[in-house]
């Protein structure tokens, strides 16, 4: 029956084609999310400095209008800061200072610019301190300074690289299961996607989320080997089932965010399993029709840091402004969302993005559940998203360098490889 439903979707997207920044050098954990914050001032009450810190990307501190102003956050205790991302709303700072400080008082600058643009910016900085803050001297518009999130990576004293995740190596990445155990968890009530079942990690910590998003006709079935692997290595995946089976690549996109959007909420909400390990990181996972959605979601939402088209389908779509990291799977011999077609022509245009391209023996269906070597495919999936969405540098070697070559050379294993290595 599965070999039925398989041959249906490739056949169906066939007729439907007829008819139609580097990271830090070491692992890093979020810090930074629901500690305790302050700021210089507020706009008004609903725009306090505690939601620049909550994980919740519709929420945002905002400043009075004036030079200068600060927020700050208290980690509870001394760590190694690696990485600080600023996620501005459009009153944003012009000139700023990331400061770091073992009791508040005194600061040491860790970063500085004159020539803020606004945005998203991930900095990645060398530094230690139980309080982080940003220091605003110049604003970039009439407005005070408005931060959607404040986020501080690194590692705090006695915390082991990743949320307990052992160094990895090929024998365990490529296994079906990581160091982690996982447990599932189904939403209750969608909104704006068909349905979505939760794989997450069960022990203590928070993780970046990871949406997965299946192909024409395809079901959550489609993915469904991806989910308890990416758990197991230290993410929280929502598994998706679309509206309606044919919708487009575009609509797949909107879902995409509107899973995450809710992943999101249900992380920072007490009383489901979930609550707390979402750290407000996203990437996303899509095949066919999906792949497209990925890309889709990574040219139009911010929150999404890292994707993974696999065999991606999207007829005259330009996807020139993705700058995230974006992983493309494609396979061999597809006939229906062949790599010179799509995903290509994508990753040339992509101009500002750090780009990994595999192409594989197979069909179109090479990427889903049961197709294709999952050993091989897990092992590059895991260390991409782990790499671009935790900072985990550790899972580099496998995706650039001697550590990759058995693979990249493998003619029977890999029939074109890209890059923008070194990572």
């Amino acid at each position: 029956m599965t070999a039925l439903i398989c041959v249906a979707t490739v056949i169906g997207v066939a007729l439907a084609l007829l008819t139609a920044a580097a990271p830090p050098a070491a692992a890093a954990d979020l810090l930074s999310q629901g500690r305790p914050a302050t700021s210089s001032s507020t706009e008004n009450a609903s725009t306090s400095a505690s939601a620049a810190v909550d994980g919740n990307t519709a929420t945002r501190w905002s400043s009075a209008f004036g030079d200068p102003q600060w927020l700050e956050v208290d980690l509870g205790a001394t760590a190694a800061i690696s990485r600080v991302v600023l996620r501005w709303e459009a009153a944003y700072a012009r000139a700023f200072r990331i400061q770091t400080s073992d009791n508040g008082t005194a600061w040491t600058t860790v970063h500085s610019t004159t020539t803020g643009t606004g945005g998203v910016q991930s900095l990645d900085v060398n530094g230690s301190g139980r309080y982080v803050r940003i220091h605003g001297t110049q604003r970039g518009t009439a407005y005070g300074y408005s931060l959607w999130e404040f986020q501080v990576y690194g590692s705090g004293e006695g915390t082991p690289p990743g949320n307990e995740i052992p160094d990895p190596t090929t024998a365990s990445l490529e296994a079906a299961g990581g160091p982690l155990t996982t447990a599932t968890y189904t939403v209750p009530s969608p909104s704006g996607y068909g349905s979505g079942t939760v794989t997450y990690p069960t022990n203590s910590g928070s993780y970046p989320g990871v949406v997965l998003m299946p192909g024409y006709q395809g079901t959550q079935q489609n993915l469904q080997w991806l989910a308890p692997r990416l758990a197991s290595w230290g993410f929280v995946v929502i598994n998706v089932g679309t509206n309606t089976p044919t919708d487009s690549p575009e609509s797949r996109g909107r879902q995409i965010t509107a899973a995450g959007s809710q992943l999101l909420a249900l992380g920072n909400v007490a009383g489901n399993p979930i609550s707390g390990k979402v750290n407000g990181t996203l990437g996303a996972v899509g095949h066919s029709m999906g792949g497209g959605g990925v890309m889709a979601a990574l040219r139009d939402d911010a929150r999404f840091r890292a994707g993974v088209p696999t065999a991606p389908y999207y007829p005259n779509a330009n996807f020139s402004a993705v700058t995230e990291p974006t992983f493309f799977l494609t396979c061999q011999s597809d006939p229906v969302a062949h790599g010179n077609d799509y995903a290509v022509p994508w990753y040339t245009s992509m101009s500002g993005a750090e780009k990994f391209y595999v192409e594989v023996p197979g069909d179109h269906l090479c990427p889903m559940t049961g197709y294709g070597n999952k050993a091989k495919q897990g092992k590059w999936i895991v260390s991409f998203l782990s790499l671009w969405l935790r900072a985990d540098t550790r899972f580099s070697p496998f995706l650039c360098g001697p550590v990759r070559d058995a693979d990249k050379n493998n003619t029977a294993l890999v029939t074109r490889w890209m890059d923008t290595c070194p990572y």
